[in-house]
């Protein structure tokens, strides 16, 4: 027994040893684990800087086993001297020109273990990076470790740019004409608003993970809160600034204040936690946007393009009109920008677009190497090139299919900050283009933590002030003074458009908003337009096409469809109210049948009947053209009909917009009616004609009878001779009723002989 127990308590221990969760076992060829770089001092080197570079991180075991000897060193490459030079080093590992001995960062690390680690490097003089002149320098981070049973490799690493204006002792470089520079600051979520507040109904959100980025900590926090600390209004970097807004992002904050709900994996609806928090970051939103440039994107940066090529102008209207939400939420205006997703366009007459588009040079014919502005060639718009080298050091994904989908970087931010400096840098020196305003265009969601935003403001700003740079708006040419070139659709973007299926079926929602919107009217007595009530239907839409879902049909089809349920929501806010007991009893051939619409939004409804024809019934649906249902309130209508026989019968009653679009669902009503109605004067006319018949064989019958007599009585006379004389001679009687009693009688007869 003692045994047995023993057994069953082992058992047991073994089977919650799985209960103790394990770090997770780095994917095959991933380095077992994490260098997230913090802090770069200095990030800029110039005149002044202190005689070492110290990187400041942590370094986490992300294997299932233990890392032996931990140790780091920074290593240094040549010298970047070419564009191509620079783009290399920002996305491969540099070949390292120098090799200082490795510095100990810890005996041990344990799995899951995360450590703090600072490594510092002289500028100069033996193990250090051996800077003689100055010039863009690709680093690399090199942390070696022994993995537990295994040999010493490389374990993590970290690589950025270090721009070096001045050696220790040496002269800055200082161009002979600044290059001027802005920087664009998107402002951009991914679509979080599954319902808008309409007609009474509570904003709906898919998730509540909106609440956390805007709150404190969080990562459009810290972008507005980096941006407040570092570049006030009227300072050289806030004039260079101009934020990129998605109204969709303010429209969803704004809900969040007014309070909210949250779907869940369930599909019950929660009580959101983000009121606080959206109504904190809309004011320091404000803040930071207040006297200087803010733009608006296309509604939930919508895949205008791929509208316009859908044959939706009217869809394309509404993206853009985007600039008035801006306007009231923010209390700014826009300017008349506009950045569309990837940086370009297909075809500028595809609605009424901005003068100035912000268009990658890829996405124009321009000259290699040219950041000019253009005139698109036909159109009264002008196109600013962005600086496509600041471009991949801001957006590691660039380059790849998520770099409009994803946030980006996907961890560590401070290596992109700091490569768009020493990008900035090159571009100011030795890759300098004339004529030409370098523009920064980060990623679209841009997941900077806010040291990491100040300290790429702080390194423009020394940039600035040494003379590299030059801190100007973002430009506004006239189109009229430029040259003019072609739009040049790059084939990538054209093959991750939201595809036409997933349109054409946004497009038949769309109908519905549309015919809902012109079925509608302003009730006198409310301050509600029917815009108010469908501009958030087709804002839902567009969300369904928005660059979130480019090359992921699957998820615009979802928020498609997530559009069309909101749609088919308010919709059903006008109906027919259940019939009070679903069965009417009619005693007479005209009976009205009472039919009350209801209508719960705030603007006043137009609508009409829809019934189907019902045999043995005629009822009334044309009450001389639309009918008029107050805003949240009801009409009770009386549908004059006219049971033509006895039975029951069922009676679909919908209404409808003149168009068609159903409001509300099908009401049901059955009726049983005692009435016969037309029967009656069909059962009089055969009684009739019954009658009629037996009165006509009553008469052939008389008829026939005559006829008999007649023969009998000619058959009589002609026997009558030799029978008198047989009596007469024999003496015998002669019968006076012989005659009649040969006569044939039939019932009723009245005129007998």
């Amino acid at each position: 027994m003692r045994f047995l127990l023993t057994a069953l308590v082992a058992v047991l221990l073994c089977a919650m040893v799985p209960l103790v969760p394990a770090p997770q076992a780095a994917a095959q060829g991933d380095p077992p684990t994490t260098l997230d770089v913090t802090k770069i001092t200095p990030s800029v080197v110039g005149p002044g800087s202190p005689g070492e570079v110290v990187i400041t991180g942590r370094l986490t075991n992300t294997s299932n086993q233990p890392i032996n000897n931990v140790e780091a060193r920074v290593q240094r490459g040549n010298a970047t001297t070419t564009e191509p030079a620079v783009q290399r080093a920002l996305r491969e590992d540099p070949a390292t020109v120098t090799e200082p001995a490795f510095t100990s960062v810890t005996a041990r690390l344990a799995p899951g273990q995360q450590i703090p680690v600072e490594l510092r490097i002289p500028l100069t003089g033996p193990n250090s990076l051996q800077l003689s002149q100055p010039g863009v320098y690709p680093l690399l981070v090199n942390v070696n470790g022994a993995p537990n049973g295994g040999g010493r490799a490389r374990i993590a690493q970290a690589q950025f740019l270090l721009p070096v204006l001045a050696t220790p002792g040496g002269e800055p470089v200082r161009p002979e004409q600044p290059t001027d520079t802005s920087m664009l600051v998107p402002i951009v979520d991914f679509p979080r608003l599954e319902r808008e507040a309409i007609g009474g109904m509570r904003a709906v959100l898919v998730d509540d993970q909106l609440s956390a980025s805007l709150a404190p900590g969080g990562r459009l926090y810290d972008l507005v809160q980096a941006v407040t600390d570092r570049a006030g209004p009227g300072s050289p970097v806030g004039n260079a600034l101009c934020f990129a807004v998605d109204p969709d992002l303010l429209v969803t904050a704004r809900a969040m204040q007014q309070g909210y709900l949250v779907r869940q994996p369930n599909n019950s609806l929660v009580e959101g936690i983000g009121a606080g928090a959206a109504g904190l970051w809309l004011s320091k939103l404000r803040e930071a946007t207040k006297g200087r440039c803010v733009t608006a994107l296309p509604y939930a940066d919508t895949d205008i393009v791929a509208l316009g090529r859908a044959g939706l102008p009217d869809v394309v209207k509404g993206a853009m009109d985007g600039t008035a939400l801006v306007r009231d939420i923010l209390n700014v205006e826009p300017r008349n920008l506009l950045w569309p997703m990837e940086g370009a366009l297909a075809d500028p007459a595809i609605g009424d677009l901005p003068r100035t588009e912000l268009l990658e040079p890829r996405a124009l014919n321009l000259p290699p190497g040219s950041l000019s502005p253009v005139r698109v060639r036909g159109q009264d718009m002008a196109a600013v090139p962005l600086d496509p080298l600041l471009t991949s050091a801001l957006d590691p994904l660039h380059d790849t299919e998520m770099k409009v989908t994803a946030l980006s970087p996907r961890e560590n931010g401070l290596p992109s900050a700091q490569n768009a400096l020493g990008a900035l840098a090159f571009r100011a020196t030795q890759g300098r283009v004339p004529d030409a305003t370098s523009v920064l265009a980060p990623p679209r969601r841009w997941n900077l933590r806010g040291d990491d935003l100040r300290a790429l403001l702080d390194g423009m700003q020394q940039l600035n002030e040494a003379g590299l740079i030059r801190l100007v708006p973002v430009p506004e040419p006239a189109p009229e003074t430029l040259p003019e070139a072609d739009l040049d659709y790059p084939v990538d973007a054209g093959s991750a458009e939201i595809p036409q299926p997933v349109l054409e079926q946004l497009a038949a929602q769309n109908f519905k908003v549309g015919d809902l919107f012109r079925s509608t009217a302003k009730d006198p007595a409310r301050q509600v337009y029917p815009a108010d009530v469908t501009t958030p239907l087709l804002s839902g839409l567009l969300r369904g096409a928005s660059s979130a879902w480019r090359g992921n049909p699957d998820a615009a089809r979802e928020w498609v469809d997530r559009a069309g349920v909101a749609i088919d929501d308010v919709l059903g806010q006008v109906r027919v109210e259940h019939f009070e007991g679903k069965v009417m009893r009619w005693d007479s051939a005209d009976s009205p049948i009472p039919v009350t619409v209801v209508n719960d939004l705030p603007v006043t409804v137009h609508v009409v009947f829809r019934i189907p024809p019902v045999p043995g019934v005629q009822i009334q649906q044309d009450f001389g053209g639309t009918l008029s249902i107050p805003a949240n309130g009801r009409r009770q209508f009386l549908l004059q009909a006219n049971a033509q026989r006895a039975g029951k019968f069922t009676i679909d009653v919908t209404t409808t917009t003149q168009a068609g679009t159903q409001l509300g669902t099908t009401k049901r009503l059955q009726i049983e009616s005692s009435n016969y109605g037309a029967l009656i004067p069909i059962l009089t006319g055969i009684a009739a004609a019954l009658l009629v018949l037996m009165s006509a064989m009553r008469i052939i019958k008389r008829a026939l009878a005559r006829r008999r007599r007649a023969e009998a009585a000619a058959a009589a006379d002609a026997a009558e001779p030799a029978e008198s004389t047989d009596a007469a001679a024999n003496g015998a009687p002669q019968d006076s009723t012989s005659e009649a009693a040969h006569i044939a009688t039939t019932d009723g007869d009245r005129n007998r002989n």
